[in-house]
């Protein structure tokens, strides 16, 4: 819509797609943090393969031989530039802090001789 105030109808298939997804999440986590080792077989390996799919998909594209060429190149006087490393360390702090909880959380469920 071109306004916030205007809410629109429901997607009905977004909306499917969402209760499916929920409901796998419940059913992954209905039996506790033991059973949770199966479903990591899954999640681990799958991420991967889509991975290696989208990359040969990439390279069979028209002109990925001059995009991966611009993205390896690099542009020294971009160095000099102070903008880019208030970026950087931006990204840096924010990456710290988004992804510490989680590295806490997982931490828990570690015994106490790891």
């Amino acid at each position: 819509s071109n306004d916030i105030s205007i809410v629109g109808s429901v997607d009905w298939y977004l909306f499917g797609c969402l209760i499916v997804a929920w409901v796998i999440c419940f059913l992954c986590m209905c039996k506790g943090i033991e059973s949770s080792g199966k479903v990591v077989y899954f999640t681990a390996t799958f991420p991967y393969v889509i991975l290696l799919i989208l990359f040969f998909r990439g390279v069979t594209l028209p002109g990925a031989k001059d995009g991966v060429l611009y993205y390896l190149t690099p542009k020294f006087e971009k160095l000099r530039d102070p903008t880019v490393w208030r970026t950087a360390a931006t990204q840096i702090f924010y990456s710290l802090g988004i992804s510490f909880g989680s590295v806490v959380a997982y931490s828990s469920y570690n015994r106490k001789s790891n």
